[in-house]
């Protein structure tokens, strides 16, 4: 099969629960897979659970399956796969009849990604999928590289993986939508165990492209305790003061702004409760609720790396994550020269890489153009090879590779690689950072 209209799949994976949404080419908006078709059950419990079956091998089951078997006292669960994927831990898991045995991190991660990606069968042939694309709350190298390893397991050949931030979903997700809902500033609310997340969209129309910025905050106060042992009375009081606080939040976000839209994700959202919160969201707004955005919003995010569309080259969603300038070089190519892009504005930290070769011919300086994407005038950083002695006759090859380690600096590594057996390498290597303080 070619490219052509295969699927692309967002996975929101969290360490409570996560969604699958999928969508080709030509579909105008992403499904979403659903525990129980023809209803909207997107909630995929981010469990595991290892079972003895009949034949007396172990099988391994995910989500409320997994949760379902271990209440019955028929193999034993494993939470927070999340968490243990961050710091690497191993879990002794057993069944009824079988001795514990020690499983890695990176082990019940792939079951769990596996298997539910295994849940796409009832939707789509699993040879069509072109790439997964990831998003998590907190975007963490291991649990990335971990997750890369999954998805090429997953298969019987190697899939494209991508990773997005759950801003870098907002951002996707808002983009694809009519236009009239982000004419203006866009909120969204995150409603989880831990509180809410809001995340605040605005976009600065006066540059090419439109640059796009999030603001985020946390408000751990609206965090929804257990309950079951409060009387109605207390209850209600609870919410009372609960919607009093949102409405603080709402105001403030929404002090000397303009807002198009807000978003209500989670299931912590109801109108039984959030009532006056609701009524000031509402005026002049408008409001969607909803538990699917952000695997939706990597579903785009991977469409737009496999299919570019022309959105791609007209906005750019710039964070503290991302590249604020494009980077690039001016190259001799016969007798024209030529820009030669090498990292571009809203690439992800965890995600720059170029690797390439190039010709020294009139001295020893790598001459690189910076060219900020809000507005400012292109700069230009200079890297000298001390010590490199340039022949003049296009003989001395060497390599550069840029990547980041973190979010504030650029990493540079030049290799001499010689010119075959009449100019062996010197083995000399110069490594260059450059602060991403210096290039915005």
């Amino acid at each position: 099969m070619t490219k052509k209209n295969k699927v692309v799949v967002g996975f929101d994976l969290g360490n409570d629960y996560s969604q699958i949404s999928y969508c080709r080419q030509d579909q105008s908006m992403p499904d979403t897979v659903s525990l129980v078709m023809g209803e909207e059950q997107y909630n995929i419990p981010t469990l595991l659970c290892k079972k003895k079956n009949a034949t007396g091998s172990a099988a391994w089951l995910i989500g409320k399956e997994a949760l379902k078997t271990a209440k019955e006292g028929e193999g034993t669960l494993v939470e927070n796969l999340l968490v243990l994927a961050k710091n690497n831990t191993s879990v002794k898991v057993g069944t009824a009849s079988a001795a514990e045995e020690a499983v890695t991190a990176e082990e019940l991660l792939a079951l769990f990604v596996r298997k539910a990606l295994a849940l796409l069968s009832a939707y789509i042939v699993s040879e069509e999928i072109a790439a997964v694309a990831f998003t998590l709350k907190e975007m963490d190298k291991g649990v990335m590289e971990m997750l890369r390893n999954a998805s090429n397991r997953a298969g019987q050949r190697k899939l494209e993986v991508y990773f997005l931030s759950h801003e870098d979903c907002f951002f996707q997700y808002m983009i694809h939508q009519p236009q009239e809902m982000w004419i203006h500033d866009v909120l969204l609310y995150d409603y989880r165990s831990d509180g809410i997340d809001s995340h605040l969209l605005s976009m600065n129309r006066k540059t090419n492209p439109v640059a796009c910025f999030i603001e985020t905050a946390n408000y751990p106060q609206m965090r929804i305790p257990d309950l079951s042992d409060k009387n109605e009375t207390a209850k209600s009081a609870f919410y009372k003061q609960l919607d009093a606080a949102l409405l603080e939040i709402v105001r403030k976000n929404c002090d000397q702004r303009v807002i198009t839209s807000v978003f209500l994700l989670g299931e912590h959202f109801s109108k039984e409760w959030c009532r006056d919160s609701l009524k000031y969201m509402c005026r002049g707004r408008r409001v969607f609720q909803g538990n699917n955005l952000f695997s939706k919003g990597a579903c785009y995010g991977a469409r737009e790396r496999v299919y570019p569309s022309t959105l791609s080259g007209a906005y750019v969603y710039l964070s503290a994550d991302k590249l604020r300038a494009n980077i690039g070089m001016t190259c001799d190519k016969g007798q024209t020269e030529i820009y030669y892009p090498i990292l571009d504005a809203g690439t992800n930290w965890y995600e720059a890489n170029s690797v390439f070769d190039v010709m020294l011919v009139k001295n020893n300086t790598i001459t690189l153009n910076i060219s900020p994407v809000d507005g400012k005038k292109t700069r230009v950083a200079r890297i000298s090879l001390e010590g490199m002695k340039v022949r003049g006759n296009k003989t001395n090859r060497v390599g550069l590779r840029f990547y980041m380690e973190d979010a504030n600096a650029v990493q540079i590594e030049i290799t001499d690689k010689g010119f075959g057996e009449f100019f062996p390498s010197t083995g000399q290597v110069w490594r260059e950072c450059l602060p991403l303080e210096a290039i915005t």
